[in-house]
């Protein structure tokens, strides 16, 4: 018995397809619209908070030059800054996208308005007399702030809300870093490890590159030259993969470093005065042994690094860690980003020191592995590496940081960052956990796996005789 088929509906019949568009385009509409409007605004306050910050440096150097420097004072700066946040928006402590990842997770992206003003004055009075932080978590958390009003203003609900506040982190990201794509990139990638929303890559990128517009601001290091082509391209690979490497684990050290100061330090949580009036007084000691090349943003040492003309010692990048731990640990404000690049260019350009091999290269590679490692964004950092290298090099420096990504581990300067997925196939780990409540310690191995099989055959080997 034959049985006819039905026909297949026609499309002038088949009233879903008009339905799916509509709504698609009216979707497209709307997050275009709030993109826009989110990038304006973070733009324009990124804009003013580069100001305050150039004003800033500016009145510092004019005002003290005599035997006075400006990190002679931070004893007292960073208890001012304490104080600032703790009475006036006790959420702007830290680096600032920590706590933007946070409220995106458990708040639905809900920000009190006035974390902005505060979080500028605080990080313009820590960079002002030399902490080591950075600018952009800062604007990260300005546009998180800013965009969070907005959506009540507008009265939006809980998930565009937190669609919204995304948009603004990656807005405050591409404006600060002048690199609009990577930076909006960022923005999502660094929600979790191993996962983007793809669901606010279109309006983040929207608002990123609107607020790159209206903030005007130029990429964190001029356009980059390097000369590859006497690396045949076998050697260039295995070179690349060991960098990586050698990357991962001084994001590595960074990490635990920081977790090492906070642990440290919390004994002293009950007297947060006395604890910042000894962690200015640290840096202006650790200022005062290795130079003030260490103190503030660092980007004439970066630039330098990645020129070849660094005047900074092999184990440079150490310093710039124990300075920035200790900043952001005693309660200091600002970013971690741009610690990362210093970091990262001047170890590159310390390996290349060591092996005799180009330092431009060697501080490009780091100058984004690092920061893929440290941040667990390896496509932000993959693609801020194409945005300022040229191309050929681009692309190692991009293979360069998907390894550091890899050899870091399941660990961020992140802590709120949750965890996406496992970066082996031979381990088991927690999905959906902050990496700040996962123990390293307690990961296991994957049963079945070839790491399980090499782990039992490692232990079967009888010992070396003596």
């Amino acid at each position: 018995m034959v049985v006819d088929e039905p026909e297949p509906p026609h499309l002038a019949d088949e009233s879903r397809w008009y339905t799916e568009h509509a709504a698609l385009v009216i979707s497209t509409t709307k997050w275009a619209v709030l993109g826009t409007v989110a990038g304006i605004c973070v733009g324009a306050a990124t804009r003013g908070f580069l100001w305050c910050l150039d004003a800033s440096s500016r009145w510092t150097a004019r005002t003290f030059q005599g035997a006075v420097r400006p990190y002679h004072l931070l004893p007292l700066a960073l208890p001012a800054c304490v104080w600032l946040i703790r009475r006036f928006a006790p959420t702007a402590r830290g680096h600032g996208t920590e706590a933007v990842i946070a409220a995106v997770h458990e708040r639905a992206g809900r920000i009190e308005w006035r974390v902005a003003p505060i979080k500028l004055l605080a990080t313009v009075l820590t960079l002002a007399f030399g902490g080591s932080v950075g600018k952009e978590g800062p604007c990260a958390q300005i546009g998180a702030a800013i965009t969070s009003l907005f959506a009540d203003l507008m009265r939006l609900n809980d998930e565009d809300r937190r669609r919204l506040v995304i948009c603004g982190i990656g807005a405050g990201f591409a404006a600060v870093f002048g690199t609009p794509v990577s930076g909006a990139l960022f923005g999502i990638e660094v929600l979790y490890l191993g996962r983007i929303e793809y669901g606010v890559l279109f309006p983040c990128l929207m608002a990123g590159i609107v607020a790159h517009l209206v903030c005007g601001g130029s990429a964190p290091v001029p356009a980059l030259h390097a000369d590859i082509e006497h690396f045949a391209p076998a050697p260039l690979l295995l070179l690349t993969l060991a960098l990586g490497g050698a990357f991962g684990l001084i994001a590595l050290l960074l990490i635990e470093t920081m977790r090492t100061a906070e642990k440290a330090f919390h004994r002293w949580a009950a007297h947060p005065y006395l604890l910042a009036a000894g962690g200015g007084l640290a840096l202006a000691v650790i200022y005062s042994v290795f130079g003030t090349a260490y103190a503030g943003l660092g980007t004439d040492v970066i630039q330098s690094a990645l020129a070849g003309t660094a005047q900074v010692f092999v184990l440079g990048f150490a310093v710039k860690i124990l300075s920035t731990s200790l900043t952001l640990e005693t309660g200091g404000s600002g970013g971690i980003v741009t610690p990362l690049f210093f970091i990262g260019a001047t170890s590159g350009y310390a390996l290349a020191r060591l092996t005799g091999l180009p330092s431009g290269m060697f501080a490009a590679f780091g100058f984004v592995a690092v920061l893929a490692a440290a941040a667990n964004t390896p496509i932000a950092a993959a693609v801020m590496g194409m945005e300022l290298l040229p191309t050929q090099l681009g692309v190692y420096a991009a293979l360069c940081a998907g390894t550091a990504f890899l050899i870091v581990g399941h660990r961020s300067v992140y802590a709120s960052q949750k965890i996406g997925l496992s970066k082996s196939a031979g381990l088991e780990v927690p999905l959906d956990v902050a990496i700040g409540d996962v123990d390293p310690s307690l990961l296991r191995i994957r049963k079945g796996s070839l790491t399980e099989r090499v782990h039992r055959l490692g232990r079967r080997s009888p010992p070396p005789e003596a």
